[in-house]
């Protein structure tokens, strides 16, 4: 049976907030093993980082998220902003609420929302390789290359396979090339 969502989220406000963090202790080894790995196990390992980023440690603030996922992909726009909403409201210490709200925020044309959203998110993941290529393109398609090439470079410290970012940083060096980066 489906519940509405106001049911799900007046009951979700009776439980208080989640305890949701960045902080599990194996996303240390799996970027480490990221970072110094080969490129073979990179793809499984930004699977299984991917996987703890996205667990809210409240199965609550899961349910919440994972609708406003499957809002978004079915194009209720509005429905999961709403939902993320609150997920950040229930669990304001989890990174992905703030990913997923600031990516709600691009697709519809709020790009401060966005970058606050997101600096948020790194706040919390300093490590959070997707949210700094996402920013690396805003920053490159404003003009401030250098500044997108300091953040594709942050992007390979963290995740060093990610062939997108390296090939952007590269060709901005070569265009930034003789002048002061």
């Amino acid at each position: 049976m489906r519940r509405p969502v106001c049911v799900i989220v007046g009951f979700a406000a009776l439980l208080g907030a989640a305890k949701a963090d960045q902080t599990d202790p194996r996303l240390d080894m799996l970027f480490e093993e990221l970072r110094t790995g080969d490129a073979l196990r990179a793809e499984e390992n930004i699977a299984r980082i991917a996987e703890i980023w996205a667990d809210a440690q409240s199965d609550t603030v899961d349910l919440l998220y994972s609708r406003a996922e499957a809002s978004a992909r079915n194009g209720a726009f509005d429905l999961a902003l709403m939902l993320v909403d609150h997920v950040i409201g229930l669990a304001p210490n989890f990174a992905q609420g703030y990913v997923l709200r600031g990516e709600l925020r691009l697709g519809t044309d709020n790009r401060a929302g966005a970058i606050e959203d997101f600096s948020k998110a790194l706040e919390l993941e300093p490590r959070q390789f997707v949210v700094r290529m996402t920013l690396a393109e805003i920053l490159y398609a404003s003009g401030a290359k250098r500044d997108a090439y300091e953040m594709y470079q942050k992007v390979l410290e963290w995740n060093p396979h990610n062939e997108s970012a390296r090939m952007r940083a590269r060709a901005l060096r070569r265009e930034l090339d003789g002048q002061e980066i």
